[in-house]
Order: structure tokens, then C-alpha cells, then sequence
């Protein structure tokens, strides 16, 4: 998986330099450059993170605390969060990169050396969708900015959490209903005022519905 890390830079590169001039108006880059020893000590704190994240979530399998960790909502909300409040959009994408690669190798890593049990196919299944977070980290970070472009990126992360904690209505599912508060919470954080929140309202019910109908979930879920 490590190998194919230059496939989504490349990625990442393409729509800065295409497709994301405008949201780039609406929530333009800090010029403050860090040096590379705070960079890479960021990297090291988010790869920490995401391995410690890992780690718990494969040792509270068959628990409650488990049954979040094991659902999508839970990594979408930490994912957006660690997105958005990146200092640019190029780190946005890297630290989501660097977060999934670290969770998913300590959670398999934990299962062989435990347990002597690595399922191959889960773990290419994952990492290949790991290799496409950046896009979505890079995307997401626009969601602190203005306008309704803005609000679409902030709606998409919404989008998927509402529609994995739906079925908590007829289920009264404790994991479900926890996605939906992060659903609630990520309305409230991540537009950066009372009119972002309005303009992500209509968006995430399009989104949803599209959501739906292609049964995006069920294809994520593998």
C-alpha cells in the first residue's frame, strides 16, 4: 500500500492545480510557512493518533465501543475534523492519508500478532480506499470557507453520516443513534457561521438522496 502513496499526491496535485481555484478564493491558504521539523512532528502526532485509534477499535470488537468503531461514521467524523482544521488543504489530504494508513495497520496489525489472523482481502479492500481519503481530507477543508461551494464540501461528510445513522429511527441502534449526534455535531462545527449552516441544510438532502440512490454505503461497506 506504502508504494502507491504517490498516486493520491499526484491526485491531490491535479486539483490544486484544476478543479479547486475557486474554493481556493473562499477559504484561502494561512502564508505563514512552518518549518519542516513542526511538519513532521504533525505528521508523527496524526500517525500516532490513528494507530491509537486503531487499537482500540480491534480491542473493543464485540462490545458497543466496538460496534462504533467497526461502522464508517465514526472515521468519517474524525477524518472531517482532522481536515478541516488542518492549516491548508495539501495537509488536509496528507494528515487524512497518514491517519488511515496508521489506524488500518495497527487494527490488522493487533488481529496477526494477537491473534494470527490476517484477512488479505479486508486489508486490500481498505488501504485501496485509504489511498483515496486524501481527495476527500483536501475537499473537506474548504467546508471552514464561504459560499455555497463551501457548504457542499461541508455537506458531503454530513451527508454520509446521516445516511449510516438512518436507520436508528426504527432501530433505536445505540452506535447509529451516535453517528447521527456526529451528524448534528459536524453541522455545528464545521460551517463557519449560522448562514454556511443554512446553505449545507437543502445541499445535504440532495446529497443524501444521491447517496441513496446509488447505495453508496452499501458499495463503501464493501
Amino acid at each position: 500500500m506504502l508504494a502507491n502513496i504517490g498516486i493520491p499526491v499526484l491526485i491531490l496535485l491535479f486539483l490544486r492545480n484544476v478543479l479547486m481555484k475557486g474554493l481556493e478564493e473562499k477559504r484561502p491558504e494561512t502564508s505563514h510557512h512552518l518549518t519542516v521539523k513542526r511538519i513532521i512532528g504533525t505528521a508523527l502526532a496524526v500517525f500516532a493518533l490513528g494507530a491509537l485509534l486503531g487499537l482500540i477499535a480491534k480491542y473493543a470488537d464485540g462490545s458497543a465501543l466496538g460496534l462504533i468503531g467497526s461502522g464508517l461514521g465514526f472515521w468519517i467524523a474524525a477524518a472531517s475534523l482532522l481536515a478541516a482544521w488542518s492549516r491548508t488543504p495539501m495537509a488536509a489530504g496528507l494528515h487524512v492519508l497518514v491517519f488511515f494508513s496508521a489506524m488500518l495497520s495497527a487494527y490488522y496489525l493487533y488481529s496477526m500478532i494477537l491473534f494470527g489472523f490476517f484477512p488479505k482481502s479486508q486489508f486490500i479492500y481498505w488501504g485501496s480506499i485509504a489511498l483515496l481519503s486524501p481527495v476527500c481530507g483536501y475537499t473537506v477543508w474548504f467546508a471552514r470557507g464561504a459560499g455555497w461551494l463551501a457548504a457542499f464540501c461541508a455537506a458531503m461528510p454530513i451527508s454520509l453520516l446521516i445516511g449510516e445513522g438512518f436507520s436508528f429511527i426504527y432501530t433505536y441502534s445505540i452506535p447509529k443513534g451516535f453517528v447521527l449526534l456526529l451528524a448534528v455535531f459536524l453541522w455545528i462545527i464545521l460551517p463557519k457561521n449560522h448562514f454556511q449552516r443554512i446553505r449545507v441544510i437543502p445541499l445535504t438532502a440532495v446529497i443524501l438522496f444521491v447517496i441513496e440512490q446509488l447505495e453508496l454505503l452499501s458499495i463503501l461497506a464493501g
